[in-house]
């Protein structure tokens, strides 16, 4: 039978990371970091008020105009195909967006850090 060992941490002769003052750490400044995250909130929400239009807005749209509910193309009832169609295309292009916009603050906020 094997022995059972429980770790608890390192190694007691395993060398420690020196300490370094606070104002040499790689951490930013906490200012710039609220408004990264202000401006990343304000893109979500953004997209989030898109997305939620388009998903309430459609009910909505055929719900107070019937006779777009009896429109066909290709076949298709005219919600059916804006369901399967429209929907999906609006929101991938939302998402991306979405990407870009966020990918875009958070380029400028890491320039602006290394500026500093």
């Amino acid at each position: 039978m094997s022995e059972r060992v429980t770790v608890t941490g390192p190694p007691s002769g395993s060398p420690r990371p020196p300490h370094r003052a606070a104002e040499d750490r790689d951490e930013p400044d906490p200012a710039p970091v609220r408004s990264l995250m202000r401006v990343q909130a304000g893109h979500a929400a953004l997209t989030c008020a898109i997305v939620a239009l388009v998903s309430g807005g459609l009910p909505l749209l055929f719900a107070w105009e019937p006779a777009l509910s009896r429109v066909r193309l290709f076949g298709v009832r005219l919600p059916w195909l804006v369901l399967s169609a429209v929907v999906p295309v609006v929101w991938v292009a939302v998402a991306r967006r979405h990407v870009r916009l966020a990918e875009r603050a958070e380029r400028d906020f890491a320039a602006m850090a290394r500026r500093e």
